[in-house]
């Protein structure tokens, strides 16, 4: 982390009302920690219940790029990831690639 090429994106979505995380915390978040250069993810972290969910997600996404990898770490998500949260999940990585790409000043929109 104290590499000055890293940058720390939280994406953030509202998961739906039978879900634990709402009762909870009321929004689902990952916060990521990104090459800015290259968008590669090194790290990751949720607010899940469950450590090994926390795990999961994390494999889903480490070693991939928000700048090229968005619609590989969608359909992974979509094959691999059955929970509540799938599609709040899908939504916080949206808006994770979104505010890196601001904080680049590459923002193409949604």
């Amino acid at each position: 982390m104290e590499n000055k090429n890293t940058i720390l994106v939280v994406g953030q979505a509202k998961p739906s009302k039978e879900d634990a995380i709402y009762n909870l915390h009321g929004e689902f978040y990952i916060s990521l920690i990104v090459e800015r250069d290259t968008g590669k993810i090194l790290e990751l972290d949720c607010n899940t219940i469950l450590e090994v969910t926390k795990q999961f997600v994390a494999s889903m996404f480490v070693g991939k790029s928000l700048r090229t990898d968005v619609p590989l770490i969608e359909k992974e998500i979509r094959e691999r990831y059955f929970a509540l949260t799938q599609k709040p999940l899908i939504a916080c990585m949206k808006d994770a690639c979104n505010r890196y790409l601001t904080a680049i000043g590459e923002n193409r929109g949604k």
